[in-house]
């Protein structure tokens, strides 16, 4: 059983930030990272912004909470025949209200890596959960995002650019890399500043501004306390793409409402 025995910061605060190469003892040259990072240098084109330099893939899966297992739910053939996973946020991202999409789902070689789930478990051990959502396997949505910029003076953007909440209970980000760019910070601010941008509330609603700089610095959020956004990226200054890598880990209980 999933057994909390102290409240985490993301539970208290709405938002927390973790070093998780030192929490979890992964080293600069461990194989099960350098694996996991190479998966983010094949990512597809994001099928819904062909243009706006974002790649990535999504899969879903679930944790039974009774013995901390974790098992993926298989993708689904598309018409185009690839293997595909529909993502639906209802109307949380004001650039796809009510839409559902399908992305390419994760390669094996990405579902088969064990720091993967590491990672997945270590977010799922922040989270705190009702009696009765713990009497059914608990959804896990993972995505696998890059932003690329090519050019100097372009701009890669997440969806949505602006702060929102995701309709998910939680959601844990981790970088995974950051190379030859600027940008990408993130903000943390209340719900009701969902909609806008940073530059658009007032400087005491923001309660938590930072940047991802190394593999595995991560943070995680709850969405009804809070919202959150991360900023546009631009190429460095040397004269070579660049990029900005996160997987994002999100949980939401599958428990009926009666």
């Amino acid at each position: 059983m999933h057994i909390v025995e102290e409240r985490s910061e993301v539970m208290t605060k709405g938002y927390a930030r973790y070093d998780l190469a030192d929490q979890l003892g992964v080293a600069d040259a461990d194989p099960r990272l350098s694996s996991l990072v190479a998966e983010f240098s094949e990512l597809p084109t994001d099928p819904y912004a062909r243009s706006a330099g974002r790649f990535r893939r999504y899969s879903r899966g679930v944790i039974t909470p009774w013995d901390n297992g974790f098992s993926w739910i298989p993708p689904v053939l598309s018409d185009d025949e690839q293997w595909v996973t529909e993502y639906y946020q209802g109307d949380h991202n004001p650039e796809f209200t009510g839409a559902r999409r399908q992305f390419p789902a994760l390669r094996e070689s990405a579902t088969d890596n064990p720091l993967l789930r590491d990672l997945i478990l270590f977010d799922f051990g922040q989270t705190e959960w009702s009696p009765v959502d713990l009497m059914a396997p608990i959804h896990v949505g993972v995505h696998m995002i890059n932003l690329v910029v090519d050019e100097a003076g372009q701009e890669a953007v997440a969806s949505p650019n602006c702060l929102h909440q995701d309709g998910e209970p939680y959601t844990f980000a981790h970088l995974m890399y950051r190379d030859n760019v600027v940008g990408g910070g993130n903000t943390i601010a209340p719900p009701r500043c969902a909609g806008m941008t940073p530059g658009e509330i007032s400087e005491d609603l923001v309660m938590a501004e930072f940047e991802l700089t190394k593999p595995l610095e991560s943070y995680g959020v709850r969405d009804d306390k809070v919202s959150h956004y991360v900023a546009p990226i631009r190429r460095g200054g040397d004269p070579r793409p660049g990029g900005r890598a996160i997987l994002l880990v999100d949980f939401t209980p599958m428990a009926p409402r009666i």
